[in-house]
């Protein structure tokens, strides 16, 4: 069962050689073509513009009032969230 946890946490094990240190994966080898794809990948995620929708709702008064309750009540849940919901 721990092998296929493993294969499943890091799917390139599975596709590219992997180098070891200390029984722990380090690195793995791909060639040109596979890194300049990775590279575009790692380059888009770190160029993406914010989602208007993230700021709406991190600025929701609503959202910062819900927000607030949790903390609060994080260890216990409410039976009644549905209303409490709706009441914001």
């Amino acid at each position: 069962m721990g092998t296929k946890m493993a294969q499943l946490a890091n799917p390139l094990c599975g596709e590219f050689p992997v180098i070891m240190e200390n029984g722990k994966s380090k690195a793995f080898v791909v060639d040109a073509k596979v890194f300049q794809r990775l590279q575009v990948i790692l380059d888009n995620l770190l160029r993406r513009e914010p989602e208007t929708e993230d700021a709406l709702i991190a600025t929701s008064k609503a959202f910062q009032k819900l927000l607030a309750q949790v903390e609060v009540e994080k260890d216990k849940p409410s039976s009644s969230w549905r209303e409490e919901l709706r009441a914001l």
